[in-house]
C-alpha cells in the first residue's frame, strides 16, 4: 500500500473508455469532485448492481458537480459487454486498469484460478478527488459486497458542502 491519504495528491490515472476515448484524471475539471468507482469486473453481480446504481444516480451527482468514472481491469470486450448488458447509460466506463495503477491507488487485488488460468482483478473502491487532484475521501474494500449506500453518500456530501467541511483523515 502506498499510503494514499486524504489531502494528499492522488496518483495519475489514465484509462481507455468504452466510447473509444482516453480518460485522464489530470485532464478532468469537475466543479466539486471526480468520483472514481473501481469495480471487480464484468463477472461480478455486486458490481453490476453498484454501477447500475451509480448510473441511475448520475444526474444527482452531476447536479452537485461530481463527475463519475467506473473502471475495472476488464479488457475492452468485457467492458463493452458490461456497458451494454448492465444498461449503464452515460456513465463513463473505463477498462484496462493495470495492476500497477491499482497498487498506486491502494486497491486490494485478488488472484484466482479460472479455466486453468490465473487471473487478477481489483476489489471494489470508491474515491472522491478534488478538482486540484487531492484525495477527499476513499472507501476501499477487500470483499465484493457491502458497497456504500449512494443515497446516504449524496445526502452526506450535501451536508459537508453546506458546512464547508474540510478534508478529514489527513493526520
Amino acid at each position: 500500500m502506498n499510503e494514499l491519504k486524504p489531502g494528499r495528491p492522488v496518483p495519475q490515472l489514465k484509462v481507455d473508455t468504452v466510447l473509444g476515448r482516453k480518460w485522464s484524471l489530470q485532464d478532468t475539471s469537475p466543479r466539486a469532485f471526480d468520483l472514481i468507482a473501481i469495480y471487480r469486473g464484468s463477472f461480478c453481480s455486486y458490481c453490476q448492481e453498484f454501477v447500475a446504481e451509480l448510473a441511475a444516480d448520475r444526474s444527482k451527482f452531476s447536479a452537485r458537480g461530481i463527475d463519475i468514472l467506473a473502471v475495472s481491469m476488464d479488457n475492452e470486450a468485457n467492458a463493452n459487454w458490461a456497458m451494454s448488458e448492465w444498461q449503464i447509460g452515460s456513465v463513463t466506463m473505463g477498462y484496462g486498469l493495470s495492476i500497477d495503477q491499482a497498487r498506486d491507488w491502494d486497491v486490494f487485488l485478488t488472484t484466482r484460478e479460472q479455466n486453468g488460468q490465473s487471473i487478477t482483478f481489483c476489489e471494489p473502491a470508491l474515491f472522491l478527488v478534488t478538482p486540484d487532484k487531492r484525495l477527499y475521501a476513499a472507501i476501499i474494500q477487500s470483499i465484493p459486497c457491502g458497497r456504500p449506500d449512494l443515497s446516504n453518500l449524496i445526502r452526506g456530501l450535501d451536508f459537508l458542502a453546506s458546512q464547508n467541511y474540510p478534508i478529514r483523515g489527513a493526520s
